[in-house]
C-alpha cells in the first residue's frame, strides 16, 4: 500500500506541473515542451522511489505524509521554472494561484473520504484513498481546470513594474502560507469548522483576485486606448512635418526661379568679360542651393522615405550624427505603412535617448535591408545607462507617456511574425528585426 500512495503523490505533484503549465502553454516552444516533459518523468521516478522510502521508514507518519504533499512540488517547480523561461513573479502568481486551488481540493477531499470511509480503515488507507479522490476530481475538473489555468496569468502591465508585480505574484502565497502552515500536525482530520473555513477561504480569494483582474483588464484596455490615440497623433504629426518639409523646399525653389533670370544675366556678363572663376562660383553657388530644395531619397519607397527625411532633419537641428544605409524595395505589398510607423517610433526612441547623453557621445545608426524575401531592420544609438527590462526582457521607461514605441513593435512582431533581438553593448543599445515578406 505504500508503494500505491507514494505513486499517487508523484501523480498529485505531476498534475500540479499541467496546470502551472497552463499559463504559459501558448507561448512554449516545442522543444521547451519536451525538455519539461522528460526532466519531470525523470524526477517522478526519483521522487517514487524518495516518498516510498519515507513512508516506510517512517511507517506511514502523517506528518511525514503532509510534509510530502506540501513541499513535493518544489523540485517539480524549479523543473517548470527552468524549461519554460518567464519572469521569476510570473511563475511565482502561478505557483501562489496553483496552491490555493490544490487547498480547495484537498478540502473536498477531505469532505468526501470523512463522510464515506469509516475510521477503522486505517490512516494510511485514509491517506491513499484521499490522494485518490483529489485525482478523481482533478480529473473531473479538467474542462474547468483548462479553462481557469490558461487565464490566469494577469496582463503584462501588472508585472511590468518590478515592487508591483512582486506584491501581486506574493499575495496568493502570503494567505496560502498564513492559512496552511497551522494544518501542518500530525492530525489527518481536522475539525468541521476549520474545513468549512479551509473550503471558504480560496473560493473568496479567487472571486476577489478576478475582481482584481477585471480592473486589470479594463486598465491595459484603457492604456492600450491611449497608446493607439498617441500613435494616431504621432502619424499625424509625421503627415504635418513632411509637408512642412515639403513646402519649405518648394517656397525655396520658387525664390530660385524667380531669381533665375538674374543668375542667367550675371553669368552671361561674367562669361563675356572672361571672368570664367567667378562664372564657376556662380554655378556652384546656384547648384548649392538648388541641393538645398531636394528632398533627400533615402530608399525607393516613398513612404519610408518620407519618415527618415522628418527624422534626419530632426537629428541634424539637434547634431545627432545618422548613419543610414537602406535598401528597401518600392512596392512592399501593403507593409510599407507598418514599416514606416514602426521606423518612425524606434527613431523616435532613439532621439529621446540619445538626448540624455552627453552631446559628444549622441549617435543613431539605422539600416534597413531587403534580399530574398527577407527583411532586416536595425535601429541603433548610443546609450550608457543600464535599460530597463520589464519580465519578458522587453525594455520600458518608468516615465509617464512612453510606451507608444513598444506597443508599435509587439504590434509588428505579432502581425509579421518577425524575431525581434534587443542588445546593449560598448555603449549602444540595438533593436533588430527579422522577417519574411514579399515585394
Amino acid at each position: 500500500m505504500i508503494l500505491l500512495l507514494a505513486l499517487a503523490l508523484v501523480l498529485l505533484q505531476i498534475t500540479g506541473v499541467w496546470l502551472r503549465y497552463l499559463p504559459f502553454a501558448k507561448t512554449v516552444l516545442d522543444e521547451q515542451r519536451r525538455k519539461l516533459q522528460l526532466l519531470v518523468a525523470g524526477w517522478g521516478i526519483v521522487a517514487f522511489l524518495l516518498y516510498a522510502a519515507v513512508l516506510t521508514v517512517y511507517d506511514g507518519d502523517v506528518l511525514r505524509f503532509k510534509l510530502l504533499v506540501a513541499f513535493g512540488w518544489i523540485p517539480f517547480f524549479l523543473i517548470a521554472y527552468y524549461c519554460i523561461p518567464r519572469g521569476f513573479v510570473q511563475h511565482l502568481f502561478v505557483l501562489g494561484m496553483h496552491s490555493l486551488f490544490s487547498l480547495l481540493m484537498h478540502t473536498i477531499s477531505g469532505f468526501i473520504v470523512g463522510m464515506t470511509l469509516p475510521a477503522d480503515y486505517g490512516e494510511l488507507m485514509h491517506m491513499l484513498v484521499l490522494i485518490s479522490c483529489y485525482l478523481v476530481l482533478f480529473l473531473l475538473l479538467i474542462p474547468l481546470e483548462r479553462r481557469l489555468f490558461s487565464r490566469l496569468v494577469p496582463t503584462q502591465r501588472f508585472f511590468q513594474y518590478r515592487p508591483l508585480g512582486l506584491y501581486i505574484a506574493l499575495m496568493p502565497l502570503i494567505v496560502l502560507f498564513a492559512y496552511a502552515l497551522p494544518m501542518l500536525d500530525g492530525q489527518l482530520y481536522h475539525s468541521i469548522p476549520e474545513r468549512v473555513g479551509r473550503l471558504a477561504l480560496p473560493i473568496f480569494f479567487f472571486l476577489m483576485f478576478r475582481l482584481v483582474l477585471m480592473a486589470g483588464h479594463q486598465m491595459s484596455e484603457h492604456t492600450a486606448e491611449v497608446n493607439r490615440n498617441n500613435l494616431l497623433a504621432q502619424q499625424l504629426y509625421s503627415l504635418r512635418e513632411y509637408t512642412r518639409l515639403t513646402e519649405e523646399k518648394r517656397q525655396a525653389l520658387r525664390i530660385i526661379r524667380h531669381d533665375l533670370r538674374h543668375y542667367n544675366r550675371l553669368l552671361g556678363t561674367l562669361l563675356d568679360s572672361g571672368r570664367i572663376e567667378e562664372a564657376r562660383q556662380l554655378i556652384d553657388k546656384q547648384e548649392a542651393e538648388l541641393e538645398h530644395t531636394a528632398l533627400q531619397e533615402f530608399c525607393a519607397n516613398d513612404l519610408i522615405n518620407a519618415t527618415l527625411s522628418i527624422y534626419v532633419y530632426h537629428l541634424g537641428n539637434l547634431e545627432i550624427p545618422l548613419q543610414q544605409k537602406i535598401n528597401l524595395p518600392r512596392d512592399m505589398i501593403g507593409m510599407d505603412t507598418d514599416v514606416a510607423i514602426l521606423l518612425s517610433n524606434l527613431l523616435e526612441n532613439a532621439l529621446h535617448a540619445s538626448m540624455q547623453q552627453p552631446v559628444t557621445d549622441r549617435a543613431v545608426k539605422v539600416t534597413a535591408q531587403y534580399d530574398a524575401g527577407q527583411f532586416v531592420l536595425s535601429v541603433a544609438n548610443r546609450f550608457a545607462q543600464p535599460l530597463l527590462l520589464d519580465s519578458d526582457g522587453w525594455p520600458y521607461s518608468e516615465d509617464p507617456g512612453h510606451g507608444t514605441g513598444m506597443m508599435s513593435l509587439r504590434s509588428f512582431i505579432h502581425k509579421y511574425k518577425a524575431q525581434c533581438d534587443f542588445r546593449q553593448q560598448d555603449g549602444w543599445v540595438t533593436v533588430m528585426l527579422y522577417w519574411q515578406g514579399e515585394a
